[in-house]
């Protein structure tokens, strides 16, 4: 009986060992070709020589480096492999878990070293959750080596090592945390799934609130004044006057053009990143900005923080009812298929992924608009997404088959056509809109 039950996840570990193999090979081929500082200025003069009337008037295929669109869609195409296979070793290891019987003698040897049923079942919830992201170690590790030689971070693999370290742990103790305290719940009150998706949403909202107070990531510099100049009357015009301007140094971890809203009502703010004034004009940091304040004034933070919460929750409970399908064995218990209810989180929360992309890129979409309606600077937007394009590599257009699943943003050469009224050049796009300009 449990020779049959190894057959499988011995097959799919070894189909997972050829492609980390592979993705390896493949890497090797990338490893020579990052881009030093002087090749970015060159990219920067290349854009900005960009003539308004090319901006609103080329295929957006023709405005940006094609050496390096070719060199992105390889880059996307790896990452989105490492995606995969980070999801799917998360998944498997939890399955070998509870069907290897591994989680049931775990369990077993707990309660041999203690009678304390809190602790049991703590140190049963840090397994799982330092499990995870060492079973897909080697696909993250993929993705970042991917990231490094592509030029977009700068961060060293020792530093990158022990940051993942610290990510295991604090995933472990939430894991021992989630594990404990449930269980507990589920013995003392009725509406116990009511309790933990209250919890799940309580302490997600304060996460996002309190994300731009509290002293982690990347530290934040003074804001010129300059930046604040550019951004009052945009704020003015969108409908958020006076939100904060928060300048980060992301050049310390990062050589990507980042900005994004964070915070929530009260703490809402925009962020930027020194990059953008490093490698963009003054109009196009408008336009980064625009979008920007966008977010926060739809609340965008907020938004998509309920909507991830909203499908985990109903991912969970899926998750539990499937596994309740599945027959008790000798040695099973609500501890030990723990493991199994965590592998069905990942197979339903497969599923469910799109889903909140698919909701991320309206809210991009909408952002866009809002922005160039603020701005009303159709050729610094256009420029600002060709020097994104170029800078950080990215492809103006994914695979249509992996689009719909992957892309959290609309393709970049949709938006470029959308800024401009061109033909959008990716598969699936609309024709030129000539009411656009």
């Amino acid at each position: 009986m449990r020779r049959r039950s190894r057959r499988p996840v011995s097959g799919a570990l070894g189909a997972l060992r050829r492609f980390v193999t592979a993705a390896s090979v493949a890497l090797v081929l990338l490893f020579a070709g990052t881009e030093t500082a002087q090749a970015r200025s060159n990219l920067d003069a290349r854009v900005d020589a960009l003539t308004t009337q090319q901006l609103l008037t080329r295929n957006p295929a023709g405005l940006v480096n094609a050496g390096r669109q070719t060199r992105a869609r390889k880059i996307a195409d790896l990452r989105h492999a490492a995606s995969a296979g980070w999801g799917i070793a998360q998944i498997l290891a939890f399955w070998w878990l509870w069907r290897s019987g591994a989680a049931a003698r775990l369990r077993d040897m707990m309660r041999r070293r203690t009678r304390n049923r809190t602790a049991q079942r703590a140190v049963f919830g840090a397994i799982l959750g330092a499990i995870a992201p060492i079973a897909a170690l080697p696909f993250a590790l993929v993705s970042y080596r991917v990231v490094f030689n592509a030029g977009v971070t700068d961060e060293r693999l020792p530093q990158w090592f022990l940051d993942y370290v610290v990510r295991v742990g604090l995933d472990a103790l939430l894991g021992a945390v989630v594990v404990a305290g449930v269980l507990a719940l589920v013995e003392r009150a009725r509406l116990w799934y009511l309790i933990v998706a209250g919890a799940i949403l309580a302490g997600a909202l304060a996460s996002v609130a309190l994300a731009p107070l509290v002293p982690f990531g990347m530290p934040h510099k003074p804001t010129p004044n300059a930046l604040v100049a550019l951004s009052a009357p945009l704020a003015q015009r969108i409908g958020v006057p006076g939100a904060p301007i928060v300048l980060l140094a992301s050049a310390r971890h990062s050589n990507a053009l980042n900005a994004r809203a964070a915070g929530i009502g009260p703490t809402a703010r925009a962020l930027v990143g020194d990059v953008v004034l490093d490698h963009m004009t003054p109009p196009e940091q408008r336009v980064v900005l625009a979008q920007t304040l966008a977010h926060v004034r739809f609340g965008d933070p907020l938004r998509q923080t309920l909507l991830a919460v909203a499908l985990f929750v109903l991912s969970a409970a899926i998750a539990v009812l499937l596994s309740d399908r599945v027959g008790f064995r000798r040695d099973d218990d609500a501890v030990s298929r723990l493991a199994l209810v965590a592998t069905f989180l990942g197979l339903v929360l497969v599923v469910t992924y799109p889903i909140y992309n698919g909701y991320a890129r309206n809210v991009e979409t909408r952002a866009d608009r809002t922005a160039l309606a603020a701005t009303d600077d159709r050729a610094a937007t256009v420029r600002a997404m060709v020097r994104y394009a170029d800078d950080d590599l990215v492809p103006l257009c994914d695979r249509r088959t992996i689009r719909w699943y992957f892309d959290d943003r609309p393709a970049l050469g949709g938006r470029i056509a959308e800024a401009a009224g061109t033909a959008d050049p990716c598969p699936g796009g609309s024709p030129a809109l000539s009411s656009a300009k």
